[in-house]
């Protein structure tokens, strides 16, 4: 499901996960959500989307274990998940860095993520995505997450890669 205003006092309690465009730091609930918005785009400056290139290792430190870096494929037929934090694999049970989309089994969600970042790429836009948090099992987890997808663009144009920082809200 997509919304064009952000929508954080969703009902979260379902299984239907909540794909919101991002237009502003306040839009998000997790403090670590809105400081890596913000650096994204400071990154960006006045073009659509920053590139991968714009960001340095060191300065995405407080991130990491959080951060997956994923490719955009085919127009958004696949993705390959080239990073994936460490915190996400713990949480998630398993490493699927290197590893596409179509690899992966997510017990019938992999269409509906794929659906979410290729809406990412065509709206060059940020989004967050509030829902449930799945194991590699297929198992919820029954802890909601917030997602943050940020469109990344080498030519300034169209996105390559995303930039994906995922928390829990059981703090918030």
């Amino acid at each position: 499901m997509f919304h064009d205003q952000c929508n954080s006092v969703a009902d979260l309690s379902s299984s239907e996960r909540v794909c919101t465009r991002v237009n502003c730091a306040d839009d998000l609930i997790t403090p670590e959500l809105r400081s890596l918005y913000q650096l994204w785009q400071e990154r960006r400056g006045d073009r659509i989307a920053p590139a991968r290139a714009d960001f340095d290792v060191p300065e995405l430190v407080p991130w990491l274990p959080h951060i997956m870096l994923s490719d955009y494929l085919d127009e958004g037929a696949d993705a390959r998940f080239r990073v994936v934090g460490t915190w996400i694999v713990d949480q998630y049970g398993k490493d699927n860095s290197g590893k596409t989309a179509s690899e992966v089994n997510f017990y019938g969600r992999g269409q509906q993520i794929l659906s979410e970042y290729k809406h990412v790429a065509e709206t060059m836009m940020p989004h967050q995505i509030c829902g449930p948090f799945f194991k590699h099992t297929g198992t919820q987890d029954f802890r909601e997450a917030e997602r943050l997808l940020l469109p990344l663009s080498k030519d300034g144009r169209t996105c390559d890669k995303f930039l994906t920082a995922v928390y829990f809200l059981s703090s918030y």
